[in-house]
């Protein structure tokens, strides 16, 4: 028992010592203890912001994720609109005519007014419609059949399509000409208003630029069916060689550029956006132009497939330049087919003039060189624009020509009635 008791008094006087001896410690290891016990509640608070912005970053990235889905329907919500705009306008701008199939599944549009032969057809600009002979064409009709018609791809004419089956891959008719070259062009054209439509002879072929060079090239490859034929304006093959190449150069960097560019934002639907606000006109304008044909136009402009046709039409123009030298070196001119030749004397202002003389030396060319027999009309005050802005230019010609073959088709049907009544005396 007294054992017990000395025990429990040891214990506590040792307590005691300690105690002491921990009263007595320096202030300096207190302040390095405080010191460290702020550097965990630091490191705590730090390990917090942490973990709480670790849990906010799924917020943050989910609401740019719905800004960016309102951003790329913004980027394509002109695109859809445009698509379906075009989808809705397709019918009720379609101008007066017919899809006729020119062989292989593929349709063109021709539209033809007027009675009576011989029958004038008319080609278009390079990357221009119908549209374009308006007015030619409504004048034209009053005293004869005419026809004017989009080229493959342009306007209401369908693409040309693929010369491959669908499984084997193998080529339908390897003899057809490139696509969007005058050869092309002109086989097209050939089919469409004799074997599809049955268009009545002769024919007077009407040709503005690029529409000139299929006439030339018709009247070489199918002289029988042409009597006459017109070149308004005329693209010759010599263009790109005058005068240091400078309408090459402007083709190639600045036209073909520019109407690629056209077809982007015809594509996105900007064209149309901008097209509303007054930014760009349409190719045909004039106060006597319908608001049919301008709205037409405006149509066209934000119709990509159109645009992509224009393109190729004019990038492909140096293959159809060689096509006409081809042809003109393998057979001289017929004859029997009178070559009129209409230009303007004056300048195109929205060309520089070194352009616009290059332009018209090419066209001496054609008149001095090779069709030196042909007949020149010079509009005065006319430009590149005469097609819809001096219409009766063109008309009263082809209203000539149309005359002097009725004439001569006359005369030569006495002469055989004659022949025959002589005979049977």
């Amino acid at each position: 028992m007294a054992q017990r008791q000395r025990r429990r008094v040891e214990v506590a006087a040792d307590a005691a010592a300690n105690g002491d001896a921990n009263s007595t410690q320096p202030q300096g290891e207190e302040e390095r203890d405080a010191g460290a016990a702020g550097d965990a509640r630091h490191r705590r608070n730090r390990g917090a912001r942490r973990q709480q912005q670790q849990e906010s970053r799924p917020g943050l990235c989910s609401r740019c994720f719905h800004i960016g889905k309102y951003v790329i329907l913004l980027l394509l919500l002109p695109a859809i609109l445009n698509h379906a705009s075009l989808f809705r306008e397709a019918e009720h701008l379609k101008p007066e005519g017919q899809m006729y199939d020119v062989g292989w599944n593929h349709k063109l549009f021709l539209s033809c007014s007027g009675e009576g032969s011989p029958t004038v057809i008319l080609d278009a600009p390079t990357g221009m419609s119908l549209d374009v002979w308006y007015l030619v064409q409504t004048r034209i009709a009053k005293f004869t059949r005419v026809c004017s018609y989009d080229r493959a791809g342009i306007g209401f004419s369908e693409r040309v399509p693929l010369n491959f089956t669908s499984e084997e891959r193998q080529v339908v008719n390897p003899e057809r000409g490139q696509e969007n070259t005058i050869e092309r062009m002109v086989e097209d054209l050939h089919y469409l208003v004799t074997i599809s439509s049955d268009q009545p002879k002769p024919f007077i072929l009407v040709g503005s630029e690029l529409g000139s060079l299929n006439a030339r090239f018709f009247a070489q490859m199918y002289e029988s069916e042409v009597s006459d034929i017109v070149l308004i304006d005329p693209l010759v093959e010599s263009l790109f060689e005058v005068n240091d190449g400078v309408w090459n150069e402007f083709w190639f960097e600045h036209l073909v550029p520019s109407l690629q560019s056209l077809q982007l934002s015809a594509s996105i639907g900007i064209m149309r956006i901008a097209l509303l606000l007054g930014m760009i006109e349409q190719p045909i304008t004039g106060q006597v132009i319908s608001d049919e044909v301008q709205n037409r136009q405006k149509y066209l402009m934000c119709y990509p497939r159109h645009l992509s046709t224009s393109v190729d039409e004019h990038y492909f123009i140096n293959v159809s330049l060689s096509q006409i030298r081809t042809v003109y070196s393998v057979k001289p001119f017929p004859r029997d087919v009178s070559v009129t030749v209409i230009t303007g004397n004056y300048y195109d202002e929205q060309l520089p003039s070194t352009l616009n003389k290059a332009w018209a030396k090419a066209q001496q060319h054609l008149i001095s060189n090779v069709h030196p027999g042909c007949k020149h009309i010079v509009v005065n005050g006319a430009d590149h624009h005469m097609l819809y802005r001096n219409p009766n230019a063109v008309v009263e010609p082809i209203k000539k020509i149309v005359n002097k073959w009725r004439q001569r088709n006359n005369n030569n049907q006495e002469q055989q009635q004659q022949h025959q009544n002589s005979e049977q005396s």
